[in-house]
């Protein structure tokens, strides 16, 4: 029961770094990179394109830590 609190946790964990990471990063990157003097066209799809992969990178590590959770309980 112990592994499944840990595998829950280490997800809780990855989900409010990302989380923090899109907030504190990306969101303002117009300000940081372009410094306010860039389209907020090429903005948003910079920033949608950052979040997506993030997203996806996201659901690939806990596919993955799923597998491990579930090869250990399984002793496969």
């Amino acid at each position: 029961m112990s592994d499944l609190f840990l595998l829950i946790g280490v997800i809780w964990c990855t989900l409010l770094a990302i989380s923090a990471f899109l907030v504190i990063f990306i969101a303002p990157i117009d300000i940081v990179i372009f410094n306010n003097r860039s389209d907020l066209y090429i903005t948003s799809i910079l920033q949608a394109t950052i979040a997506i992969t993030i997203v996806i990178i996201l659901i690939v590590f806990l596919n993955y830590l799923k597998r491990l959770y579930i090869q250990k309980k399984l002793n496969i």
